[in-house]
């Protein structure tokens, strides 16, 4: 929702000034935290102000579904990194394999990915306890005519597993008790349990390994796959953390252990694992989900054509029409802010939408150039590329006069002026005190929800930059960096 601006003054001088330089390369820009490697315990990650979670994209994990991130593993980290004070940013390596590299070349803070715990492996990393228990078995095409009944029948199939992960050692056990020779096939690249399960039902494998959930979830989602023999005992899955991290460790097996005692993991697991679960089913429809190249919004050709004429990346403009709508063009708030972008009518206005406000293209067009107006003002007061779209969301969400104001505070405070994270933020927070806001031009501010809306942007924004790249037409020839 956009705040009232009385600066008006500050706003003029910005319609007076030439058109901005162009803002699309915000991917480098804003995204540049997401690509640091470093090696943090709880301390470190409570200073920088982000928990980094290291998962692989699927309907039993984490899922990105018309704008909104998803998953069992997903919504478990989120409320971790709530209960540290901190926010999540989601990294999904290339492939399943590189995870536990990944982890210990400081690419993420934690493993949140449904990884079967091993003696192997926890002699690399620290596991927590397990968040629940799979049952391994083997599977084949529903109308597949060979019988199985033992170790021994398996013998008949061609049988495709990553020869990297547990459900290789599952069918090596199996075939030492067989006592014959399996025609065991490597998958190569990154494929999920769920993508080997589909390439079963469609006849390109024989057969291979999965957890019985997930068999489960596929058969209901129409996947004509069965389940044949239980093979072992139930896999733990489990989070795994860096060994150097022994107070993030901590953390995360005090959280776990809470949480199957409070039943939160447990109503999760159902929320994404019950076959008639409403999460279930848009977690396995592919078209519904970004990660597997669908769209972000209905709205995406409109959001990159306001980044045609604005320079933004159209990414972060559909990052703020969620975070204000949720992609409704019909909504409204109590302080007048109308459509997919919240904006009010007067705004509109001001940068040139008269009429149609309520029509997705005008609502997005007029948030798109209210928004690059409100960068261009940080830009003139001096803010680093970096840091000035930051400054304009907040702007955007409660007014350009509480900037201005938080970032004076800032200067009284000992605080950076100029960087939001940290700094300006916190010194926004200062509005909420009486003794504060009262020394201020603009008063009181909603200063925590300003806080959150910057950051659950700046985390969405992250999102949309890995699962939809910009398109040549809709990428415009880069300058300096800036920052």
């Amino acid at each position: 929702m956009l705040g009232l601006l009385p600066a008006l003054l500050v706003i003029a001088q910005a319609e007076a000034a030439d058109p901005p330089r162009d803002l699309s390369n915000l991917e480098v820009a804003l995204t540049r935290h997401t690509r640091e490697r470093y090696v943090a315990d709880l301390e470190e990650i409570q200073r920088r102000g982000v928990l980094r979670v290291l998962t692989r994209n699927s309907s039993a994990t984490y899922f990105v579904a018309k704008g909104a991130q998803r998953g069992f593993q997903y919504e478990l980290a989120q409320a971790f990194a709530k209960k540290l004070g901190v926010r999540l940013a989601i990294v999904v390596p290339p492939t399943r394999d590189a995870l536990i590299e990944a982890l210990l070349s400081g690419e993420g803070d934690m493993i949140a990915a449904g990884m079967s715990k091993t003696p192997a492996r926890s002699e690399k990393v620290n596991f927590t306890a397990p968040l629940f228990n799979a049952k391994r078995v083997f599977v084949t095409h529903r109308h597949t005519i060979k019988q199985v009944q033992s170790p021994e029948d398996l013998a008949q199939f061609e049988i495709h597993l990553n020869f990297r992960s547990t459900t290789f050692a599952n069918m090596k056990a199996a075939e030492r008790l067989a006592g014959l020779p399996f025609r065991l096939l490597d998958v190569q690249g990154d494929a999920e349990m769920e993508e080997m399960l589909q390439r079963v039902s469609a006849g390109v494998y024989e057969a291979t390994v999965a957890d019985l959930s997930l068999v489960q979830l596929s058969q209901a989602a129409g996947a004509q796959v069965e389940p044949r023999l239980e093979l072992g005992t139930p896999r733990p899955k489990a989070w795994a953390l860096h060994p150097a991290a022994s107070k993030l460790t901590e953390a995360a097996r005090a959280f776990v252990k809470k949480h199957k005692t409070s039943g939160l993991i447990r109503m999760m697991y159902a929320r994404y694992f019950k076959a008639g679960s409403r999460f279930a089913a848009r977690a396995r429809d592919l078209e519904y989900r970004a990660d597997a190249d669908g769209a972000l919004s209905p709205y995406d050709e409109l959001f990159k054509e306001a980044g045609r004429e604005t320079g933004i990346d159209w990414r972060l403009l559909a990052a703020v029409a969620y975070s204000e709508s949720r992609f409704n063009p019909k909504a409204k708030s109590r302080w007048g802010a109308v459509g997919l972008m919240q904006v009010l009518p007067n705004t509109a206005k001001r940068v040139g939408i008269t009429k149609m406000l309520m029509r997705p293209r005008f609502n997005i067009l007029a948030g798109a150039r209210y928004l690059r107006r409100l960068a261009r003002i940080f830009e003139q007061a001096g803010v680093e590329r970096r840091q000035q779209m930051r400054f304009a969301l907040a702007a955007y969400n409660a007014g350009i006069g509480h900037i201005f104001d938080a970032r004076l505070l800032a200067e009284q405070t000992g605080r950076d002026r100029n960087r939001w994270f940290k700094h300006v933020e916190e010194a926004l927070k200062l509005k909420q005190d009486r003794k504060w806001h009262e020394k201020t031009k603009y008063g009181y501010a909603r200063a925590s929800e300003t806080v959150k809306y910057v950051s659950k942007i700046q985390s969405r924004y992250d999102v949309y930059v890995r699962y939809v790249p910009l398109d040549e037409g809709d990428r415009p020839e880069l300058g300096a960096e800036g920052d």
